[in-house]
């Protein structure tokens, strides 16, 4: 049966009444706990938890607002099942942040099964969410301005090299096979079984082999492997299993069949399993095996603190360029986009630009990769035909660096780009070269995407140009003068002078903040090494311990401390306000004139039983207003 208590529902005694100090009583009051008690707990998604449960048949559950809020607690805290169990049995802090009165129990088993009911309903990601939005709006926080990164997060799983994992896969299958049949386990091949005796930890394990040695260990694993998956393949009681799908995977991925040889692939890329504990898990070539999570922070100068505002979890071989459009997506669904985001390069691309633009958002990242030409210059079709660079020493794009310095007044100059053009940015019309000359003519729309245009400037004008050796304009073998281009190499070239600028660093300087944001999540909240494997449970960490990020800036900031401490005062007053209500119906339904007189011996039977029912157990004043109308 489905057992909730209103964290808004007044009561009429403070079962922590005398259980804190003074000085207790302060710090509840400016720490997370108030503001969790008073704001944070009524979000719980206790409807949807509730859903698997009758509402009035059956043993009464766990409070759903308590339970759903430690397993909160739990991964903001980083806590081991054993550790949440104890807060909630003997301290009284988290007694009063999840609205429990002592002598409330819960044990182990019952705490992973509401944790399991969460993973399945995927109810961390509306935690996350929910707390979000209300801080934000309690906080009033100005959003225009935010900034994007991700972190890298590694899951409860060992790092295995290719030769141990396809051992481990194949030793766990094996295990399998002898536990539920042992005939079978039997009849494989001696040596297949003696190779697999050893531990996980001893698989494969023999220290200082050479290359070759390394490679036929491998071999003999993809070989070993193989041999299981045709042994078993029709097998009703294996083929479905985890570890006999593992074995499938891991060699799809790591193998190959060529003239029906096996052939251990020598590069697999990083979406490929790291570890059959985990097999969501894929491989970053910069920080290795496990999974990663797009973070989204205010940084706004006027906030007094700043919050995550979305939290998009992924494989560690997910490359942060995609990241971007499912970040805005949920940005958008949540009403919070911004005016201006910041990013490190990777997120950098013209395309990623506008795709924010569309959205009315501004992308402010630096250009990814490292001398790469916004122009190029073009070349006629007789040079293309033979190959040959027919262009003359002194306008090609490779002439020798002393050739602009024997001209003063190139001197030292930065070469041009297509940036430095006279371009109409409305209609993209170019009017002038940087010299001020106008072009002899411009054809717009040209190549295959309909995407380029091409300059053609007077071929006496640019002879006798002072920017000659760094215009990006070049000379063709028949003596043109030309320019090709396109829109999105213009937008390059623009963004790649606009890095340089001191505006830029200093808009752009605000990024850097983010890291210690990575930082604090890994340091406080143990994102950085999780409890958990496999992708359900470890997205569950992630959004809990981020929304628990959230709720620890926001206490650190005391902005919402009296706030918090109103609401519960406010409880506190309308328990007693309704008790009184209750007491004076009370007197008003035995004391009627025109009811019949009793005696006092026969109101004391009424008295005593609305003193008693649930008036102990409960103390909850809306239960002790049911309990006078119904026996009154």
């Amino acid at each position: 049966m489905k057992h909730t208590i209103d964290p808004q529902q007044p009561r009429l005694f403070d079962p922590f009444e005398g259980l804190f100090g003074p000085l207790a009583q302060k710090r509840l009051a400016n720490g997370w706990q108030s503001i969790f008690r008073a704001i944070l707990l009524v979000l719980m998604p206790v409807k949807l938890l509730g859903v698997h449960f009758h509402p009035v048949m059956g043993r009464p559950t766990k409070e759903l607002y308590s339970v759903a809020g430690l397993l909160y607690l739990q991964e903001v805290f980083d806590w081991t099942n054993d550790q949440a169990i104890e807060a909630y049995l003997f301290r009284n802090d988290i007694k009063f942040a999840l609205n429990v009165e002592p002598g409330q129990e819960m044990c182990e088993r019952t705490l992973e099964r509401y944790r399991t009911l969460f993973i399945e309903d995927d109810l961390a990601a509306q935690v996350m969410n929910d707390v979000t939005l209300e801080l934000v709006e309690q906080l009033d926080l100005n959003i225009d301005k935010q900034r994007l990164d991700s972190t890298h997060v590694c899951s409860d799983m060992a790092t295995f090299g290719r030769t141990r994992m396809m051992g481990v896969a194949n030793k766990r299958f094996l295990i399998q096979v002898q536990r539920h049949q042992p005939d079978d386990f039997d009849a494989l091949p001696a040596e297949m079984r003696q190779r697999y005796a050893p531990s996980q930890a001893k698989l494969f394990a023999a220290k200082g082999l050479s290359a070759d040695q390394r490679a036929k260990s491998r071999q003999q694993a993809a070989e070993d492997m193989r041999d299981l998956i045709n042994r078993f393949a029709d097998h009703a009681g294996f083929n479905k299993r985890p570890s006999y799908q593992a074995l499938l995977t891991i060699f799809e991925q790591q193998c190959e069949i060529v003239a029906d040889k096996i052939v251990v692939k020598a590069k697999t890329g990083g979406a490929c399993v790291q570890n059959p504990s985990d097999p969501d898990a894929t491989y970053d070539g910069c920080k290795g095996p496990g999974y990663k999570v797009q973070l989204v922070e205010t940084c706004a100068d006027d906030n007094d603190v700043q919050l995550i505002v979305t939290a998009i979890p992924q494989t560690a071989a997910e490359h942060d360029a995609a990241a971007l459009e499912p970040v805005l997506a949920d940005l958008q669904k949540k009403d919070l986009l911004p005016e201006e985001m910041l990013a490190d390069t990777a997120f950098g691309s013209d395309d990623n630009v506008q795709k924010a633009a569309q959205l009315g958002v501004e992308l402010v990242t630096p250009m990814p990769g490292q001398g790469v030409e916004s122009v190029t210059p073009a070349v006629s079709a007789e040079t293309s035909a033979t190959g040959a660079a027919a262009t003359p020493a002194t306008d090609s794009a490779a002439a020798p660096a002393t050739a602009a310095s024997d001209n003063p007044s190139t001197a030292g100059m930065e070469k041009l780009t297509i940036d430095d053009f006279a371009v109409d940015e409305r209609t993209g019309k170019v009017g002038a070269c940087p010299s001020g000359r106008i072009p002899l003519q411009v054809l717009y729309h040209q190549g295959e995407q309909k995407d380029k245009t091409t300059i053609e400037m007077r071929p006496e004008d640019c002879a006798n140009c002072p920017f000659r050796e760094v215009c990006p304009v070049q000379k063709t073998k028949k003596g043109q003068y030309k320019l090709e281009y396109t829109a999105k190499a213009r937008r390059q070239a623009e963004r790649r002078r606009e890095e340089d600028t001191d505006a830029f660093k200093q808009r752009y300087a605000k990024r850097s903040g983010m890291e210690s944001t990575n930082s604090g999540l890994k340091r406080k909240h143990g994102m950085g090494e999780l409890r958990v494997r496999g992708s359900p449970a470890v997205f569950h960490a992630i959004y809990l311990k981020v929304a628990g990020w959230n709720m620890s800036r926001t206490a650190a900031s005391g902005k919402l401390a009296l706030r918090a401490a109103e609401i519960l005062r406010k409880l506190g007053f309308a328990g007693w306000w309704a008790a009184c209500c209750s007491v004076f119906w009370l007197i008003w339904r035995v004391c009627r004139p025109w009811r019949r007189k009793r005696s006092i011996t026969a109101t004391l039977p009424i008295m005593a039983a609305i003193q008693s029912r649930d008036f102990c157990r409960r103390r909850q004043t809306g239960g002790i207003v049911w309990i006078f109308l119904l026996e009154v």
